[in-house]
């Protein structure tokens, strides 16, 4: 049951509806919770003659809920599967109400695929079209920096930038409005060189979107991805399968108001590939699956779409259980930044590229602290990068080996290679 509540809750249509539904998650106004194996059932008291009456079936994942919400799953459908996650003793098993018969039945009526397809055509160009109006505004605002100058822009604080980011939030593009509340913070703490650099993606981003249409469908969705349309589950776990020996390699978390996120990086031992894992948790709730560094896993991984593959799945995770065999690395920059190049003429939105290095050391320079090679090229590290010294004590100022994360400019470790095996950087 757990893996099927964790399907359930990644149905969610964004975040907003998923913490609505831990919110009511705690609500005492729950009554008449029940559940068959096959269907759960609820309603929910709002002070009127009718409460809400929702229902969720587990195994399909079909959600009803006769309350005003236009996300579906709605809320209360999520909360009724954070409540047989997390509280299951809530729920009896025993005849249901009258209501809930009806909607048994309507769920049992044959599938109208072109009726289905039609209506899910239909929200994608409503989305489509708010979204096409975020882009719009996000043009006037460049256009607006590029006719002040960013010395003019930066002097003018955060304000502009955040009030940006919240419409195109609105406007159901949240990649965006993280790079632009990124622009808001850099504005206070950053260069003008990175100030430069994320304007710059944010264009690259904006022009894309103005001929998607003359995209191959592989770098289409890749576009989608980076604005915040993700492909359904259903339809991930249809696409073709890597089985394979995968090693985690480094693990990122960070925080965005209550959403917590993390980014896992695996590789597989035969097909040499990363797959990169995203997991969410609001507030104090834990991470669906624990990703221990070092540790193996047997199973079969399913990529996004994307004409350079890079976030996955990996549904049925299998203790490995066995040695790793065959990890190796770049024995210097000049290796790592052709592949780079390679990867970024297939995908130009590419956020992180992982890399293994063989032979770095860790260098500081005045307030600087950076990577060097053996051919002398060095990398600066991320600001935000806090464990420094701790490089400098495992390496003893020599040469090891490091995984990181790198974005085309800056390099954040994440895993280091020593005698006891990886541990984290």
């Amino acid at each position: 049951m757990p893996a099927a509540t964790n399907h359930l809750l990644q149905l969610a249509p964004d975040g907003k509806t998923l913490e609505s539904g831990r919110r009511l998650f705690y609500s005492r106004r729950w009554r008449l919770l029940g559940g068959d194996g096959e269907w759960l059932w609820g309603e929910f008291d709002v002070n009127s003659k009718r409460p809400i009456e929702s229902a969720v079936q587990v195994v399909e994942g079909k959600f009803h809920c006769t309350c005003r919400a236009r996300a579906r799953p709605c809320a209360h459908g999520l909360a009724l599967v954070l409540l047989l996650k997390n509280n299951p003793d809530r729920f009896t098993v025993g005849q249901p109400p009258e209501w809930f018969r009806t909607v048994q039945h309507q769920a049992t009526k044959p599938f109208r695929v072109t009726k289905d397809i039609t209506k899910a055509d239909d929200r994608l160009t409503a989305r489509l079209e708010l979204m096409d109006s975020g882009v719009d505004e996000l043009e006037l605002r460049l256009l607006d920096v590029a006719r002040r100058g960013l010395a003019d822009t930066q002097a003018q604080g955060s304000e502009t930038w955040l009030a940006t980011a919240a419409r195109l939030t609105d406007a159901k593009l949240p990649g965006l409005a993280g790079k632009v509340r990124r622009l808001a913070a850099l504005g206070r703490e950053g260069t003008e060189a990175e100030a430069a650099r994320t304007l710059g993606d944010l264009y690259l981003f904006l022009r894309a979107w103005r001929i998607r249409e003359e995209f191959s469908t592989e770098r289409r969705e890749e576009l989608y991805q980076i604005a915040g349309i993700n492909t359904k589950k259903d339809e991930l776990l249809s696409r073709p399968v890597t089985i394979d020996h995968w090693l985690v390699l480094g693990t990122v978390e960070g925080q965005e108001d209550r959403l917590r996120y993390r980014r896992i990086w695996l590789r597989g031992e035969q097909s040499r590939r990363y797959a990169l894992l995203l997991d969410f948790a609001f507030g104090d709730f834990p991470f669906e699956q624990s990703w221990p560094l070092s540790a193996s896993f047997d199973g079969g991984v399913h990529y996004y779409p994307g004409s350079y593959a890079q976030r996955a799945v990996l549904p049925e995770p299998r203790p490995g259980g066995r040695p790793y065999d065959g990890l190796s690395g770049y024995a210097s920059f000049g290796g790592m930044l052709e592949n780079y190049r390679k990867a970024l003429g297939v995908n130009p939105w590419l956020l992180q590229y992982p890399t293994y290095l063989d032979a770095v050391r860790p260098v500081r320079e005045g307030e600087q602290f950076l990577l060097v090679d053996a051919d002398g090229v060095a990398f600066p590290l991320v600001s935000d990068y806090e464990n420094f010294y701790r490089l400098l004590a495992v390496s003893g100022g020599g040469e090891m080996t490091v995984f990181a994360e790198f974005d085309g400019y800056r390099l954040r470790p994440l895993s280091l290679l020593t005698e006891l095996g990886l541990v984290g950087a």
